[in-house]
């Protein structure tokens, strides 16, 4: 897809929950074979049949190679009837030297997250800015039509990330304010044309969990 490329619709969804979520301890790459919990299915069921009422639509489902999104994507391809295919560059942000660690640091200790390129992220992991960058090249690498709607599971890091860098913001500005925090199995929707901003409709929208315990 060409940065003339006419819009599409994207609907980015958060991953349902692991026990990785539970204990709220950064795990990284060291979780690609976490899977979800039951209430995690119960979730990726939920979003599904939101995506099942949208118009138009969507006519394929991508998801991060980790196993926590390919399932969460299996829910809502199979209840849309489209396919699932695996979108290598959706992966969640590598933690490298932080893996281990509680959540609260990434907030508290926020000082100390610079990556191995000098940007905000990881110490010895990734940093924001090349997770946005890879995550960006993966949706332009796809063939989308004009029109078109599909769905791209991913993760909390990954869609922060993705979504400053489509929006042109500072990405250690958007993470500290929390501007694109997803919950498990939350939406955001958006029309997106290639080099130009996108229009975003809803963001982390989370309504259809408010029945799930």
């Amino acid at each position: 897809m060409t940065s003339d490329a006419p819009t599409v619709r994207l609907y980015l969804i958060r991953h349902g929950q692991t026990d990785g979520n539970i204990t709220q301890r950064l795990r990284g790459e060291d979780s690609a074979e976490d899977a979800l919990t039951e209430l995690g299915w119960q979730q990726a069921r939920a979003v599904a049949e939101v995506l099942a009422a949208v118009r138009p639509p969507p006519v394929q489902v991508y998801a991060s190679p980790y196993l926590r999104a390919r399932q969460t994507g299996l829910a809502i391809a199979q209840r849309l009837g489209v396919p699932l295919t695996v979108l290598e560059g959706a992966q969640e942000i590598h933690a490298g030297d932080w893996r281990g660690r509680p959540y609260r640091d990434m907030h508290e200790r926020a000082a100390e997250m610079t990556a191995p390129d000098g940007h905000f992220g990881y110490p010895g992991g990734e940093s924001l800015r090349a997770v946005g960058m890879r995550f960006e090249a993966a949706l332009l690498a796809l063939p989308l039509q004009p029109e078109q709607a599909v769905v791209v599971v991913s993760h909390g890091a990954a869609l922060t990330a993705l979504l400053a860098r489509l929006s042109g913001q500072d990405e250690r500005d958007t993470w500290l304010a929390g501007q694109y925090q997803h919950r498990n199995a939350a939406l955001t929707e958006l029309l997106w044309t290639p080099g130009q901003p996108p229009q975003l409709l809803r963001i982390a929208d989370a309504g259809h969990l408010d029945r799930l315990t």
